[in-house]
């Protein structure tokens, strides 16, 4: 009899020695409704949280690897080609505005993954200011002007914004509006839109901020995880091939930190569009 009601007991103890060595797909068998029973089902429980912990990490790894190892051999191999002379004297400058690119691209990964250790470990904190967000978006859309340009993408909302105050943390509320226009220009197609708008609901003292672009949009089975920490959407359909997969994560991390939230809405094959909300403070 000893045995038998030990035995779950001798079943953890086996497990906790394959979890130990990294492997978390050991489960005890539950029988009963006893509080041995109650203690083996949390066991299990637990098993599987460390499991979803463990595969989240190591996608954390495989992807930041992935994301740091990318610009870094595109940098170091402009940069030998201009040492050795590989590269023409005349399309340096070419060349060197493509490593700054890159340069600003590690940045921005660097931060990213900075910001979401500090939100995750509730160490972010805010410096609110008043200021006009209409302002911010403008500043924005300059920084992708020749992208912009480039891809013949027509901006519409722009001449219709009036200024729109609110009290936050400036930086942080750049670095959504950069994050959502950055997605939106990355996304439009050639000759496609790109819609913006900004406001003050009175009546509830919200500002909102709708972002909508052309495109292919995104499927009903992925809309649902786009904020998800390193989910990219779909690569076959994507003009995205570089990112981290932490930026809409971010944006909305920063988001609830100011008490506002963010939603998303997309018809495939014909736009996407980000709404968000911030209390106006």
């Amino acid at each position: 009899m000893i045995y038998k009601v030990t035995k779950p007991l001798r079943q953890m103890s086996f497990a906790t020695k394959r979890f130990a060595s990294g492997d978390f797909s050991y489960r005890v068998a539950v029988k009963g409704t006893d509080e041995l029973a109650e203690l083996t089902a949390g066991f299990n429980n637990m098993a599987r949280d460390l499991a979803t912990l463990e595969s989240s990490r190591r996608s954390f790894v495989a992807n930041v690897s992935h994301e740091l190892k990318t610009p870094m051999t595109t940098i170091g191999g402009f940069i030998d080609g201009m040492l050795d002379g590989t590269i023409e004297e005349e399309k340096k400058a070419y060349y060197l505005g493509i490593v700054s690119d890159e340069i600003k691209r590690l940045s921005r990964l660097v931060t990213g993954m900075l910001n979401m250790s500090k939100i995750e470990a509730g160490e972010l904190s805010l410096k609110p200011k008043r200021f006009d967000i209409s302002e911010l978006i403008f500043k924005t859309m300059l920084a992708f002007e020749q992208l912009i340009e480039k891809k013949c993408i027509n901006i519409s909302g722009l001449d219709q914004m009036e200024s729109v105050y609110l009290s936050a943390d400036e930086d942080l509320i750049n670095q959504v509006i950069y994050n959502l226009v950055d997605n939106a220009v990355k996304f439009t197609p050639a000759y496609g839109s790109i819609h913006i708008a900004a406001y003050t609901d009175r009546d509830k003292n919200k500002v909102i901020v709708k972002i909508r672009n052309s495109g292919a949009g995104i499927s009903s089975e992925e809309i649902g995880r786009v904020f998800e920490r390193f989910y990219k959407v779909d690569k076959a359909r994507s003009y995205d091939t570089r990112g981290a997969g932490l930026g809409l994560y971010i944006v909305k991390s920063i988001l609830e930190l100011h008490g506002g939230n963010i939603s998303v809405e997309s018809v495939e094959n014909q736009y996407t569009e980000f709404a968000f909300v911030l209390p106006t403070g």
